[in-house]
Order: structure tokens, then C-alpha cells, then sequence
């Protein structure tokens, strides 16, 4: 990998580094603004869910609802004495359970209220609610009642194998259903539930500190008692589980139960759609068939060992709120949710911070790697198709394996890097570019570069052997004239002649290898390939004699340079290609072929142009040429045939039988 990839890879793994930290700085900084987007991106899952793979159901959860019909059919002053009444039908049809989701706070009618009790101490199933608010340190916590109220909440509270439950909610002030009526019921549970950062009821709380116990929900203690778990057979673990030992199913076998939760004691209600997804029967129809035996029996047919949750769901009802499907879902729905997630054991496990830790740094893995091997191109699309594949995964696991993947941060941070490393290639490949554009555009002409800096390693590449065409130049007694020269003339001199010679070899499509104190050394046929590369190179040098003859011309009556130059061209095989050492590159020809090109420009006669045979055979019939006697150059023992070409200063190039491309703009004249 070559040093200027290897910066690139780098500086991509830092920015990709950098991107994921800021997604985690962002959730930490904005955790209402990003932890909001993260559950409402699941609450989506939780729509496609239901109409993909809704979970499973448990038949025995039944609302019984209050609601307007009910009242219609009633009474629009709803008696206590109702509720006595439908305790009475639901225990004589074989209700395993009664929990109202409604909290009896004072004695109302002497009468009605006897009922209630009544019903509620026969039945020997019915649950009642209390609620608390829930606090976050045991600062002021504890029902501030009175004596009675706190020796039954502490009479009524849990005694459990418990650990790591020092975040878990406190149960703060309390409004307990009255005292009276809450002896008489089978037990009693909290209601109390919060929001997620965002107003969106989600989770629940299943136990709560109270003093130096525990205080079960309404759901928690209805479910326990169902599956014969006394308080003793109950293990928790903060931030990992809660633990039913030897629960019972309804098929008699007992096994363990373990309910995922968070550090608050939450557990994650597992939705399975929106209101009319439950089963349902009106409060009123219970009361209708009190005096009907056959209707009784059918009833008990059909719902006897059901967990009847009763609500008010009337129009004006406050006990609602925004879930996953609805914005305004009666809560009661919430707490049937939450039985049905225990019962049927679909519980949704949010992964761990360690382990989505694992899964971020995977990803930024593989980003990491793609940026490695591919271009930006393919850099994006792969990055774009990885961060879908995630979240297709994190789909399928929701959806398939009740597994809740953190979405919207490790999409964020692919996200932020994707674009953050794609906008540092496009500046640092545009700066790359020019700097290519400004190091090409003294050695290449202007087509040559354009291809270099669009794609630089498709011409600049591992030496190889090509046959080219080879030209020195030199300019006679410059060494001896410039003795007389100060250095300022000397550079605005040479300056002037090698512009003027560049804009000449560039027009031909040359390339300038080095400039030789002096002397200039040019080759064609590479980088870019030249099927006429040596009457490229010929004409190029015919111009050149001409141009040195105008600039002479020029020059002479001020007193400067009286400007002559010999020529050498030569064409063979050589090796060609960028050669040198890992701190320094450049991109030459090697060969004795280019040393044959420097000798026929040292025997080359003043202000002519020597070819050796080889050239001589590619621009025999273009250009006017004549034959030399045959000369003995240094490392070769046998002459060589030589010819000059001839220029005539009268006649432009193009009238030498010579076609090239449109002269270029040299901006000298």
C-alpha cells in the first residue's frame, strides 16, 4: 500500500472512530431528542410487527369495560353496587382472577358500598389497586398515611430474594382504595406506571421499593398467585431479570419463569396491537345474564378461568395515554399487555450496553475495512447496504426473536461516517489532484495531465519496456557565454528558452523528462501510447530549431545570448516507468537507447537536427532528410548510420509533408 493510501486509510478510520463517538456524545448530550427518535423507530417495528408476525395472545386476558354503552343501559350515576354485582356473575362463572383498574378511595353509599365488600370477601379473587408515585431516592419516600394505612401497605408488601435494586423506583404518596374494602379482596397492587423520555407508555415497573421491602404491581401479584409463586419462590436481579421459581402452567408442569427488566425494575410490554387486538366484553353484558342460568353456563364456557381486568373505558375517562398503536389507549390496556407478555412468556430483551457496544464496534469494523479496498463509489454504496443490512437485522430480530437492538445511534454514526469520509476523499482527492495537475504540468502536455489527475495510476505505473522516441537538446558554448553573465540573466535567459521549448514539446504531445543545466531531455510515446511517436518527435524538434532562430533573431541585437542548439533523436526500446527510491520517485526512461539519443545530440551539427536509423525508418517518407557519414559514438565499436533532418526557416512545418495537431497557445512568441 503506498504511503499516500495508507494516509487515507488512516485518516478514514479516524474519522469513522470519530463518528461513532459522536453518535454516543450526541445520545448522551440530547438524550430527549435521540433516545425519543431511537423508541419511536421501535414503536414502527412494533406496527410492522402486527402485521407481519404479531405475537402470541393468551385467550385466558379479558377486559371487561365500562364503557358509554354500559352506562347507557345502567345508569348514568354508576352504583358501587354494580361492581359487587359483576364480582358476583364472574366468580360464579370461574373467573381465575378480578383486578379493577379502578381505585375505590372513600366510603360513597352505605349500602352499595356493603355490597362491594361483600362480593369482593366472597369471591376470594379479587384484586385491588393502589397508587403511588414513584419516586427515584427514598427521600420522602413511604405513604405519608396515617398509621392503619401504612401497617397494612407494609403487611401487604414482598419479602424477596433481591439484588442489585438500588435504582428500582421508591413508593412515595399513596391512594389507597379504602381500607375496609382492600382487607376484603385477595390483594393489592400498584398501577403506577411512567413514560419514556418522549410521553410514550412502554414499560412498567413490577416491583418497587417500599421501606426494606417490595411492593408488587397489581399485574405482578395476580400473576403470581395464578401460577402458585409465593413471594419466597421470587428472585431479582437489578438490570438483568426476575425470576418465578416453579411456576405453573395451566398444563400442570411447573418450570421457571425469568422476566427480563431493567435497572428501574422495568419490564418492556411486548404489544400486540392496538385496542380491539384484546378481548373484550361489555360490563353491562356481564350484569344481563346474572338471572339467566343458560346464559351463566355459555359464560362459563366461555370464559371461565379468564384474568377479567375491569376499566372504565367511557368517553371522558382520564386514564389514558399514548402506546406504540394508539395515542390515546384507556391504560387498562396497558396493564392486560403486561399479563399477557408474563402468561405467554414473550418477553422483548433489549441487548445489553456491553454487548450493543460489540455490535457498534463490528460495524465500525467493516466500514473501516471497506474504506480500505474500495473508491468512494463503492465505498458508499457498500456502507449505504451494510447500515440497511443492519437494520434489516435488527427487523428480523425484533420481529422473530423479541430482541430490541439499539437503531437510530449506530445508524447515525454509519451515517455520519459514510458522509464524513466520502467529503474528506472528495477534498483530499481534489487537493491530491491539483498538486498531481501542478507537478504533471511541467513534464506533461495538457491531455496527458488531464488523464493523470482523473486517474493517476492508469499511466504512472510499475517500469515496463515500450519502444519510444528519445531527443536531447543542448545549447552550444552556453557554459562558456554564461561566464559572462550574472545570475539574473542567466535564469531570465534559460526561463525563456525552456518555456518556449516546453509550449513545442507539449503541442506534440512530449514529455519533458529533465531539464540538463542547459540541456533538455524529451521522450513520446509515453506515458500516453503514440502510434507516430518519432515524427511526433522530429516535427516537435523542427519547430524548436525554428523557434531558437526567432529567439536568436530576437536576442542578438540586445546584446544576449546569440542562441544556437543542437538536436539528438533516437527511437528504441527502453524502460520506462516511475523508477528511483521510496523517498524520491520519478518517472524516466532508462536504457541504451536514450544513451544513443544523447550522443547523436553531442555529434549533432549546430542548429541541426541527428537521427539515428531506427527514427530514420518511422519518418523516412514525411520529412526531408539527408544522409551523414556513418559515427563512432562512445560504448559501441561499430559506426552508425546518421541523417539530419533538414528545416528551412522559410517554410512552416506543416509544408514539410507533416500533419500534427492544432499549435497550442504558448503565450511566447
Amino acid at each position: 500500500m503506498t504511503t499516500s493510501k495508507k494516509r487515507r486509510a488512516t485518516n478514514a478510520a479516524l474519522f469513522i472512530a470519530a463518528s461513532f463517538f459522536l453518535s454516543h456524545l450526541f445520545f448522551w448530550i440530547l438524550p430527549n431528542v435521540f433516545e425519543s427518535w431511537n423508541l419511536q423507530t421501535v414503536d414502527k417495528l412494533f406496527l410492522l410487527r402486527a402485521r407481519i408476525n404479531p405475537p402470541a395472545y393468551d385467550s385466558s386476558v379479558l377486559h371487561v369495560d365500562i364503557a358509554n354503552s354500559s352506562i347507557k343501559k345502567l345508569s348514568y350515576y354508576f352504583s358501587r353496587r354494580y361492581h359487587g354485582d359483576a364480582i358476583n356473575v364472574l366468580s360464579r362463572i370461574q373467573c381465575a382472577a378480578i383486578a379493577f383498574d379502578i381505585i375505590f378511595a372513600q366510603k360513597m353509599q352505605a349500602y352499595d358500598d356493603s355490597i362491594l365488600i361483600a362480593s369482593t370477601k366472597a369471591s376470594g379473587r379479587t384484586y385491588l389497586p393502589v397508587a403511588f408515585s414513584l419516586e427515584d431516592t427514598s427521600t420522602n419516600a413511604g405513604p405519608m398515611e396515617s398509621s392503619d394505612v401504612e401497617r397494612y401497605l407494609d403487611s401487604t408488601s414482598w419479602s424477596v430474594d433481591a439484588k442489585g435494586i438500588d435504582d428500582f423506583y421508591w413508593a412515595g404518596a399513596t391512594l389507597l382504595t379504602w381500607q375496609e374494602l382492600a382487607r376484603a379482596s385477595r390483594g393489592v397492587g400498584f398501577i403506577s406506571v411512567q413514560t419514556d423520555r418522549d410521553g410514550v407508555f412502554r414499560r412498567v415497573p413490577l416491583l418497587i421499593r417500599y421501606r426494606q421491602k417490595l411492593y408488587p404491581s397489581m399485574v405482578m401479584r395476580v400473576v403470581c398467585d395464578y401460577l402458585g409463586v409465593p413471594p419466597e419462590k421470587i428472585s431479582v436481579r437489578g438490570g438483568e431479570y426476575i425470576t418465578l421459581h416453579d411456576a405453573r402452567a395451566k398444563s400442570g408442569i411447573k418450570r421457571d419463569i425469568v422476566i427480563p427488566i431493567d435497572t428501574r425494575g422495568n419490564m418492556v410490554i411486548n404489544w400486540i396491537g392496538d385496542w380491539n387486538a384484546m378481548r373484550h366484553i361489555s360490563f353491562a353484558q356481564i350484569l344481563e345474564v346474572a338471572d339467566d342460568r343458560d346464559e351463566m353456563e355459555a359464560f362459563a364456557e366461555r370464559y371461565g378461568g379468564s384474568l377479567a381486568i375491569i376499566g372504565d373505558v367511557s368517553t371522558g375517562a382520564s386514564d389514558i395515554g399514548p402506546t406504540p398503536f394508539e395515542q390515546n389507549l384507556p391504560l387498562v390496556g396497558l396493564h392486560a399487555s403486561t399479563l399477557n407478555t408474563i402468561l405467554t412468556r414473550s418477553f422483548l430483551y433489549e441487548l445489553p450496553t456491553l454487548p450493543m457496544l460489540f455490535v457498534e464496534l463490528l460495524l465500525a469494523a467493516l466500514l473501516v475495512l471497506f474504506s480500505t479496498r474500495y473508491s468512494s463509489v463503492n465505498f458508499t454504496v457498500t456502507a449505504v447496504g451494510l447500515l440497511v443490512l443492519y437494520f434489516a437485522s435488527a427487523a428480523a430480530l425484533f420481529f422473530y426473536a423479541n430482541v430490541i437492538l439499539a437503531i437510530i445511534r449506530p445508524l447515525l454514526a454509519g451515517g455520519i461516517s459514510v458522509t464524513s469520509v466520502v467529503i474528506y476523499w472528495y477534498i483530499s482527492e481534489e487537493q491530491e489532484k491539483q498538486k498531481l495537475r501542478s507537478k504533471f504540468e511541467q513534464y506533461f502536455p495538457p491531455t496527458v495531465v488531464k488523464q493523470m489527475v482523473e486517474n493517476p495510476d492508469a499511466l504512472m505505473t510499475t517500469p515496463t519496456k515500450k519502444e519510444i522516441t528519445i531527443m536531447f537538446s543542448d545549447i552550444k558554448s552556453f557554459t562558456t557565454y554564461s561566464s559572462t553573465m550574472t545570475p539574473e540573466e542567466i535564469s531570465t535567459t534559460l526561463n525563456e528558452y525552456f518555456e518556449a521549448m516546453t509550449d513545442i514539446v507539449f503541442k506534440y504531445g512530449g514529455t519533458v523528462d529533465k531539464f540538463i543545466g542547459d540541456g533538455l531531455m524529451v521522450f513520446y510515446g509515453a506515458p500516453e501510447p503514440q502510434a507516430d511517436h518519432a515524427l511526433r518527435c522530429v516535427k516537435a524538434a523542427m519547430e524548436m530549431q525554428m523557434k531558437c532562430r526567432e529567439l536568436k533573431a530576437k536576442w542578438e541585437p540586445a546584446g544576449r545570448l546569440p542562441l544556437r542548439i543542437r538536436i539528438g533523436i533516437n527511437t528504441g526500446e527502453v524502460v520506462v516507468g516511475d523508477l528511483g527510491s521510496a523517498r524520491r520517485m520519478e518517472y524516466t526512461v532508462l536504457g541504451s537507447d536514450v544513451n544513443l539519443a544523447q550522443r547523436l545530440e553531442s555529434n549533432a551539427p549546430v542548429e541541426g537536427i541527428m537521427i539515428s536509423e531506427s527514427t530514420y525508418r518511422h519518418v523516412k517518407d514525411k520529412v526531408p532528410l539527408r544522409p551523414l557519414a556513418p559515427i563512432t559514438v562512445k560504448g559501441l565499436e561499430t559506426p552508425i548510420v546518421v541523417y539530419e533532418v533538414l528545416t528551412d526557416v522559410t517554410r512552416a512545418p506543416s509544408k514539410l509533408g507533416v500533419s500534427c495537431p492544432p499549435k497550442a497557445d504558448s503565450g511566447k512568441g
